[in-house]
């Protein structure tokens, strides 16, 4: 991530085509309109996607002209069609035919070198686009900077439901850094807005972390007959298998402290009932 900040300060103030390159939930759209506000704020700044474009062509002159001198953002550049691909060869080869300088930014989430290769991308439109590329690396592979994200968005949250001054406890500072976040920025701003909306107090706590999990676990079913205590032993058993055996996050899907949960396990232990679902 480091590397990325240093060429987005470093470009901020060109007039350079630049592609950002990340998986979908790593902030393409927010770093480009960073790099707008760093180096060319007070001018005009327009996003559009690619979605839009093929729905209607003219989309992409006319945002073009409304960028004016500032920052156009185009966004999944990879999803153009090659009627779409070909007009932005012509504008970027003649912007003043447009009446606009504007800087272009585009995002991708795949590989357009790979694009190129397969014929789905134009070689003439990549280099003119490529000038400079910026990399966003997932969430998982930034986990120096978590901590950080994790404050500037508490703070930016806090703002805006008017809770400023918000701390995160310890326990669910735990929660948040076990986390893996295959959802990335959105699915930590989703978390931290949820949380920010949950406390009432000073301090965010643990039970104010809730993830949603989209995954699923093939298990026994809880049927009539069974006991609580069956049913509590299978659910535990369940969340941690879900979970990889990590023990923090399954106690925060379950609402339980991860003591608790340690001496839950403990009795299935003893009991003989620990390593397998019967």
């Amino acid at each position: 991530m480091k590397e990325a900040l240093e060429i987005g300060l470093s470009t901020a103030s060109s007039p350079s085509n630049l592609l950002i390159v990340g998986a979908n939930g790593t902030g393409k759209t927010a770093f480009a309109r960073w790099i707008h506000q760093t180096g060319r704020l007070g001018k005009p700044m327009k996003s559009v996607s690619a979605r839009e474009i093929r729905e209607r062509l003219q989309n992409l002159t006319d945002a073009m002209v409304e960028a004016k001198d500032g920052t156009l953002i185009l966004e999944d550049v990879d999803l153009l069609p090659e009627s779409a691909q070909f007009a932005l060869v012509e504008a970027l080869e003649n912007r003043g035919g447009y009446q606009t300088r504007c800087r272009l930014i585009c995002t991708s989430r795949r590989d357009l070198r790979a694009l190129v290769r397969g014929g789905q991308f134009r070689q003439d439109l990549y280099y003119k686009i490529t000038v400079m590329t910026v990399v966003l690396p997932s969430l998982a592979e930034r986990l120096e900077d978590l901590e950080s994200l994790l404050q500037f968005m508490i703070e930016v949250h806090s703002i805006l439901q008017g809770k400023q001054g918000l701390v995160m406890s310890a326990e669910a500072m735990s929660f948040l850094r076990s986390w893996d976040w295959p959802g990335n920025i959105r699915e930590m701003e989703n978390v931290i807005e949820r949380a920010v909306t949950l406390t009432s107090g000073n301090v965010i706590e643990g039970s104010s972390i809730r993830f949603e999990s989209t995954e699923t676990v093939e298990g026994p079913e809880f049927g009539p007959g069974m006991s609580l205590s069956e049913v509590e032993r299978r659910l535990i058993l369940q969340t941690l298998e879900l979970t990889s055996q990590n023990r923090t996050r399954a106690a925060q899907m379950l609402g339980i402290s991860i003591r608790t949960l340690r001496n839950k396990l403990n009795e299935y232990k003893e009991e003989g009932t620990h390593e397998s679902l019967r």
